[in-house]
């Protein structure tokens, strides 16, 4: 139940993400990044309001899932911030599993090191192709001989910044996932809405500073209800953390670069290199690999 709940949350993230990348195209990221987390924070304030609706009241959010939910919501504002801005800048075949690599593979190891989950050798082989997988993924294509020696090109510079955008944004989801995964509120709606309003704060700072319009318009308001699955999305993961161990659920949510990826090869024609291809590849069969541990 946990690994499925973790795969559908895998394929809401990864189509979000790649819509909200199309919409950074067209308008500001930090736009489309503002107007999503509002959209996702829509979506827990009614589940809120739901409740409390049905039940007259919410129950207690502790100091400790407090905590979490503002760490979660810190992770939230970096990772959408550095990921749409480089979808808008990069390719998306690039900078998205750049950055599913690196916020996967930081709460699998944490699940491990702090929490003293299991690791069986699958699971360990599965997180070492991680690493081969980033520095493939991160790949220039191939570029002629230069006759005055190997030089920086203009490509390979921007595979770089693409690396380094997914770097942090992988980082910001890092801390978001594994901070989810903590809250043990059995009806998480106000955590989760917590966290969200928090992720705003970053956000709409880097909109001041960039001059970012938030006008209300037709491409914001779309970004807006991508937020929503996003938001049901971080939904799906936290119940699938309370359903199956972290580590085989963080496999199962690795799944979701392939949506963007290809959605961005078939609807944008963008191209990958040969050892890009070969880092997708490794990435594609690491939840195989572990499904055979579990």
């Amino acid at each position: 139940m946990g690994e499925l709940l973790g795969v559908m949350a895998a394929i809401m993230f990864g189509t979000s993400h790649f819509f909200n990348g199309v919409l950074s195209r067209r308008i500001p990221a930090m736009s489309v990044a503002v107007y999503s987390q509002a959209g996702g924070a829509v979506f827990f304030l009614g589940w809120a309001l739901s409740i409390f609706w049905t039940q007259g009241e919410l129950e207690p959010m502790g100091d400790q899932d407090f905590g979490w939910a503002v760490l979660s919501g810190v992770g939230a504002g970096i990772g959408v911030a550095a990921l749409y801005e480089g979808m808008r800048k990069h390719n998306i075949s690039l900078v998205v599993p750049v950055t599913s690599i690196v916020s996967v593979a930081a709460p699998f190891i944490l699940s491990i090191t702090l929490l003293g989950e299991p690791l069986q050798l699958h699971t360990a082989a599965a997180g070492m192709m991680l690493l081969p997988a980033i520095w493939l993924l991160s790949r220039p294509n191939k570029q002629a001989p230069d006759p005055q020696g190997p030089r920086p090109t203009p490509e390979s510079r921007r595979n770089v910044f693409a690396s380094l955008y997914g770097l942090i944004a992988g980082a910001g989801y890092a801390a978001q996932l594994f901070a989810l995964s903590q809250i043990t509120s059995t009806a998480p709606a106000e955590p989760l809405l917590t966290g969200q309003l928090v992720s705003l704060l970053p956000l709409l700072a880097l909109a001041w500073v960039r001059a970012a319009p938030l006008r209300i318009k037709k491409t914001t308001l779309q970004a807006a209800v991508v937020g929503l699955a996003a938001a049901l999305a971080m939904a799906f993961y936290l119940y699938a953390t309370r359903h199956a161990l972290l580590g085989p659920v963080m496999i199962a949510i690795a799944l979701y670069p392939a949506i963007p990826v290809l959605l961005a090869l078939l609807v944008l024609k963008e191209r990958l290199s040969r050892l890009q291809a070969l880092g997708l590849g490794i990435a594609a069969i690491i939840v195989p690999v572990v499904s055979l541990a579990n």
